[in-house]
C-alpha cells in the first residue's frame, strides 16, 4: 500500500439530521403509494469521524445514503425534518422546500456508489474522466497529479489510459475511491463499496477507506449489511432497521453492550471461530415500507416486545454518559 500524503483540511465540519423523512411516491394501475424508507432520524454526526450505518437489505440504508448525499430526485422526495452540514461559518441544508448539497458535491462532500460501474463513464477513459471531474470545478487538469493521486490508492498509472470495463472489479472500485477523494473533500458517504468484491480485495478496500480517513481527517459515512466489517473501521454505529435508527453510538459500546433486540440478533449471526451452534435466522419477515407497523417497526419480530411496542413507536434517547443511544420501550 503507498503511503497516503497528509492534506487535511482546517475547516470546523458538523453534521445535523433533525426529524428526517423521505418516502418513495409510486403509482400501479392508478393507485398510489408511499414506501416509508427513511422515518423521523435524528442524529448529529462529529467531524473526523468514522460512522458506520448498519442493516440488513431493504432497510432503507442506501436511500439515506443518498439523501444525506442530497441525490434526492423523483420518486424520492423529502417529506419531513432537515440535514444541515455545518464548515466553520457556512451552513448547506436539505430539507422539503430547498437543497443547497449539490453546490458542495467533489469538493466538500463525495459520494462511493455501490456499483463501480454506475460511477464511471463506460465510453470514457479514465484520464478523461479525471479531467473533466477538474475542469467542472474550475481547475486545470494536472495529469502528474493525478498519477501522484493514484499512487495513493494503489493504482498504477496506465488505468489512465484505459475504459472502466478494461479494469477488474477491485481496479475500478479504486478508481471511483480515487475519484471521490480527488479534490479532497470533508465528507465522504460510501454506499456498500466492498459488496461485489472478493474477500481479499473486499480487506483491501476497507483498509484503504481506514487510510483515507485517518490520514486526511475527513469524515466518513459507509454504508454496510455486514456487521462484522465495522470492528477496527468505523469508531461510531447506527443500527437501522425499517427505515428508523434504533441504536446509535459508539462503536465499542455497542458491541460491548448491545441493547436494542435487533441489534443482538445481527451481532449473533457473526462467525466465531470454534463456535458450532447453529445462527438462527430472525423469526418473521421484513418490515413492509408501505405499511410498516403503528409502534416499533421491530415489534412483530421482536421475542420481547410488550404491548406499547405495537402501539407507539419510541425515539432513541441516552442510556449512559458514553453517547449510547437506543430506541427501544425496554429501557423506558
Amino acid at each position: 500500500m503507498s503511503k497516503l500524503l497528509k492534506t487535511e483540511k482546517e475547516e470546523t465540519v458538523y453534521i445535523e439530521i433533525e426529524d428526517l423523512k423521505a418516502y418513495y411516491t409510486t403509482e400501479q394501475y392508478g393507485i398510489v403509494k408511499e414506501i416509508k424508507a427513511v422515518e423521523n432520524i435524528s442524529i448529529n454526526i462529529e467531524g473526523n469521524s468514522f460512522l458506520a450505518i448498519v442493516g440488513e437489505s431493504g432497510c432503507g440504508k442506501t436511500t439515506l445514503a443518498r439523501v444525506l448525499y442530497g441525490a434526492v430526485d423523483s420518486p424520492l422526495s423529502i417529506i419531513e425534518g432537515k440535514i444541515c452540514y455545518h464548515f466553520n461559518d457556512k451552513k448547506f441544508e436539505l430539507s422539503p422546500t430547498s437543497n443547497s448539497l449539490k453546490k458542495i458535491w467533489w469538493e466538500k462532500l463525495s459520494y462511493i456508489p455501490q456499483g463501480s460501474l454506475s460511477a464511471l463513464n463506460p465510453i470514457r477513459r479514465l484520464k478523461d474522466i479525471f479531467s473533466d471531474l477538474a475542469l467542472s470545478h474550475g481547475k486545470a487538469y494536472d495529469e502528474q497529479k493525478v498519477k501522484t493521486h493514484l499512487e495513493m490508492v494503489n493504482l498504477p498509472s496506465y488505468v489512465l489510459q484505459t475504459y472502466p470495463f478494461e479494469l477488474s472489479g477491485g481496479m475500478r472500485q479504486r478508481c471511483v475511491i480515487a475519484l471521490a477523494t480527488f479534490l479532497n473533500p470533508n465528507i465522504i458517504i460510501a454506499d456498500e463499496p466492498t459488496s461485489a468484491l472478493d474477500v481479499v480485495t473486499q480487506r483491501d478496500i476497507l483498509q484503504l477507506l481506514n487510510n483515507i480517513q485517518t490520514n486526511f481527517k475527513s469524515t466518513f459515512i459507509f454504508i454496510t449489511h455486514d456487521i462484522s466489517l465495522v470492528p477496527g473501521l468505523a469508531d461510531m454505529m447506527a443500527i437501522m432497521y425499517g427505515g428508523c435508527i434504533v441504536e446509535f453510538g459508539s462503536t465499542e459500546s455497542i458491541f460491548v453492550n448491545p441493547l436494542h433486540p435487533y441489534t443482538k440478533f445481527l451481532l449473533s449471526s457473526i462467525p466465531k471461530i470454534g463456535d458450532k451452534t447453529e445462527k438462527k435466522p430472525i423469526p418473521g419477515n421484513p418490515v413492509n415500507l408501505i405499511n410498516p407497523p403503528v409502534g416499533c417497526r421491530f415489534s412483530p419480530r421482536c421475542p420481547l416486545g410488550k404491548e406499547i411496542c405495537t402501539e407507539s413507536r419510541p425515539n432513541l434517547f441516552n442510556i449512559d454518559t458514553q453517547q449510547h443511544q437506543v430506541a427501544c420501550w425496554l429501557y423506558q
